[in-house]
């Protein structure tokens, strides 16, 4: 029987929200036949156990480490089998119907190549989900924090797309990876997740891999997932914000060459300040944010690998 959507979820200790992940795509499912795929990154929280247990259904693929995103989900994708190859985060909750929009999208527009949806936070409020391709214009204007005051300015937030409201369906440059859906006969042409991320940047470079192989990447307003935000990353927010700046070392390297390492020091420290200031005035830690981007910035000195 043909599989329509594939989804691939890795998982590393977020038990309660994988559960509520699968429980989610069973129930808005409808007459789909669909393949679910998890890989569990050697969680310590009982997580691969669950998905046995509960979903004897699901191909499961223990880790013996924690892998991180992309050569987690490099793990899943020779498995996939589904007409769209579905990457889930495991703290997302499918809504009723989403999977009716996204087919009739796809199957409308041939020439989108992966598609996102609307995603809504726990305030059951849209989230910005719709970015352009990262510049060093854009990544400077971002580090002065200028988006944060001016968020839905045109220019100032022009990256994180501050005049779009996600009211309307249409092509963008990248969609966030919450709900990352991808033309199965397509991975084949366009390969899959750069391993050399760990995590963050992986599905940016995608999008942007996609587009230069001549494929559409689209946004659906009509469809929306649940997310709660966070998830794995929530445990580690040091390393989060230095896994961050390392992958975005990695990929402007990759698309723009060796010499953006000099101005993207700049604006890692620019970040610093920005974040340390912000995080002064709200009494929100800031001993802990220096240590963050101060130890980001030394990771992009010494050009600390993004898949570690």
């Amino acid at each position: 029987m043909e599989i329509t959507f594939t989804f691939a979820i890795v998982n590393w200790n977020t038990r309660d929200l994988l559960d509520g992940c699968l429980n989610s795509i069973m129930e808005v499912r409808g007459d789909a036949s669909i393949q679910i795929l998890v890989a569990d990154n050697h969680s310590a929280d009982g997580s691969a156990e669950m998905v046995a247990e509960k979903y004897p259904h699901v191909t499961l693929v223990r880790n013996s480490e924690n892998l991180g995103f992309a050569k987690g989900h490099a793990t899943l994708f020779p498995l996939s089998r589904g007409t769209y190859h579905v990457l889930v985060n495991s703290d997302v909750r499918l809504q009723p119907g989403c999977l009716e929009v996204l087919k009739a999208r796809m199957e409308t527009d041939r020439q989108i190549g992966v598609l996102g949806c609307r995603i809504l936070g726990p305030d059951n409020q849209t989230q910005p989900s719709c970015r352009r391709f990262p510049s060093l214009l854009h990544q400077f204007i971002d580090a002065t924090g200028l988006n944060r005051l001016f968020p839905r300015h045109s220019f100032l937030n022009a990256y994180k797309m501050g005049g779009f409201d996600h009211r309307t369906s249409r092509e963008v440059d990248q969609v966030m990876g919450s709900l990352f859906l991808i033309r199965g006969n397509l991975i084949k042409e366009v390969g899959i997740l750069d391993e050399a991320f760990f995590m963050y940047y992986e599905e940016v470079d995608y999008c942007l891999r996609m587009k230069k192989a001549g494929h559409k990447v689209f946004f659906e307003a009509d469809a929306a997932v649940w997310h709660e935000g966070g998830g794995s990353s929530k445990m580690v927010k040091v390393l989060t914000i230095r896994r961050t700046m390392r992958s975005m070392r990695h990929y402007f390297r990759k698309h723009f060459g060796p010499w953006t390492w000099l101005p993207l020091l700049g604006i890692v420290f620019i970040d610093l300040i920005s974040h340390v200031g912000f995080a002064a005035l709200k009494g929100n830690g800031p001993l802990q944010t220096l240590k963050a981007y101060g130890l980001a910035w030394w990771d992009v000195a010494t050009c600390k690998r993004a898949d570690l």
